[in-house]
């Protein structure tokens, strides 16, 4: 405990000092999550009518089931981009300036790799709400709403997919960390994982709740500066005032994203230092 602490607070320390790394990070944090941040404070919440009428219309479609299908493929290809982008921005917090293509190229692999359980863990969350949520929506006389039966009925899979994310985070932690090519980095990392011991798991959590904790703050704060912003352009005033809302509606936002570059190579950091001390307890063990 003792020893992620401390390799926690100067990770912590190095980050506050290198604002260079709060732009590294921002990339791949904006790709990966923060993107939720502003989805959630500015678009409205659907409503259990317009999920329904969505949810049968692609249902009722003559082009069922392409029509799904197209839709999976547009999301892997956007979420493809996205793990060639933080990829970069990870390879930038590694490897500093000497990042080139061939660290991007190998982390993006390992990215490839260690999403394919969460990638699983999705296709199956989707098989289930189109199982699932026809069901709970038609059902009638219940006494909570349908999206929450389904969220209910579907919460198992769902944690199952938080923890195989977080689990191949931790695993694309070590690889990318490892000299060696991606498929013996691979190999070799639940062994790195096992000699940091504690610290990885802390390491790990502590990480995973920061990230949410800091994303659900954020699209809180943009939820409630974006309200009056809305209101303005739903009944068509576009004045100077709305501008300038906007105006420091963009400027937080871009704050926000900062910060959750800075939190994001402070994750980096710290890993690199758990990794290693990791190694060097592995090593005195071992005698190497």
């Amino acid at each position: 405990m003792r020893r992620w602490w401390r390799t926690s607070l100067t990770a912590a320390m190095l980050v506050a000092d290198r604002p260079a790394l709060w732009l590294a990070g921002a990339l791949p944090w904006t790709v990966s999550v923060g993107w939720l941040a502003l989805v959630a404070g500015v678009a409205p919440a659907p409503s259990i009518g317009e999920l329904t009428f969505r949810g049968a219309g692609i249902f009722a479609s003559g082009a069922w089931p392409w029509n799904a299908i197209a839709i999976g493929v547009a999301g892997l290809a956007v979420a493809l981009v996205a793990v060639a982008l933080a990829s970069a921005g990870e390879a930038v917090l590694i490897h500093g300036r000497r990042a080139g293509a061939g660290a991007l190229a190998r982390l993006f692999g390992m990215a490839l790799v260690c999403a394919v359980p969460v990638l699983a863990g999705l296709v199956t969350l989707a098989a289930a709400v189109v199982v699932v949520a026809p069901g709970e929506f038609n059902a009638p006389g219940a006494g909570i709403d349908p999206l929450a039966r389904t969220a209910l009925a579907i919460a198992p899979l769902l944690a199952g997919t938080v923890l195989a994310a977080g689990t191949g985070a931790a695993v694309h932690a070590a690889a990318a960390r490892n000299r060696g090519g991606i498929g013996v980095a691979l190999l070799e990392a639940p062994r790195a994982l096992a000699g940091a011991g504690l610290a990885a798991v802390l390491q790990a959590g502590a990480l995973l709740l920061a990230r949410v904790a800091y994303l659900v703050v954020g699209a809180m704060l943009l939820r409630v500066l974006w309200m009056p912003i809305g209101i303005q352009l739903a009944g068509g005033e576009i004045g100077i005032a709305t501008l300038l809302l906007l105006v420091g509606f963009v400027a937080i936002w871009l704050c926000l994203v900062l910060g959750g570059g800075a939190l994001h190579a402070w994750g980096s950091l710290s890993w690199t230092g758990v990794l290693r001390r990791g190694q060097e307890r592995l090593e005195a063990r071992t005698g190497a």
